[in-house]
């Protein structure tokens, strides 16, 4: 078995190659506070936010609302396009690529994390694998492959035929992953 510390460090390494930001919490209530302040010092005043294991754990609605931010959890085809951040629980997170799997049966997680310009992506610590290769063996030992799988790696980048690189043109300008030690339940 590898060892998770080494995996997370791969994986940071990666995602920061990217421009994507990255951060390890022991706990969800640490991580509510932790991202509570991070949504702060980046002046989101409103975010769409898909209730999960992790959310709910870390009482994350209550603790956001506490400190001034909006949070919609519902009517998110309406929201997501014009809050200031998306907050979603993603299924498993690749070290080697710095990139995380969303299995996206919920259009409420493909909104939240694609249509805001700062998606903030939780997952939890146990669920980051090494290699593509064995992401795909989980995918495929599943009792019914998802209908959509998406993989994210940092901001969204697009660059035309003379190679200008864009940020957050198809997507978030600004992608935060938050590894949490803290096992919170199933994803649904």
């Amino acid at each position: 078995m590898l060892d998770p510390d080494e995996l997370y460090w791969q994986f940071k390494e990666r995602l920061n190659a990217v421009a994507g930001e990255c951060y390890r919490i022991r706990t969800a209530q640490e991580a509510e506070r932790f991202l509570a302040g991070l949504l702060q010092e980046k002046e989101v005043k409103d975010l769409v936010l898909v209730e999960s294991p992790l959310t709910k754990a870390g009482n994350m609605i209550a603790e956001f609302e506490s400190v001034g931010i909006r949070v919609y959890s519902e009517s998110l085809r309406e929201k997501a396009p014009v809050v200031g951040a998306g907050v979603t629980e993603l299924n498993w997170a690749i070290a080697e690529l710095g990139t995380m799997v969303q299995i996206g049966t919920d259009v409420n997680q493909r909104l939240a994390s694609s249509l805001p310009p700062i998606h903030v992506a939780l997952i939890q610590t146990s669920r980051l694998l090494p290699t593509l290769t064995e992401t795909l063996k989980t995918l495929h030992s599943l009792p019914q492959i998802p209908g959509f799988v998406g993989l994210i790696t940092g901001p969204s980048r697009t660059a035309d035929i003379e190679r200008v690189l864009t940020i957050g043109v198809h997507g978030p300008e600004q992608f935060v992953a938050i590894f949490v030690d803290e096992e919170a339940g199933e994803e649904d």
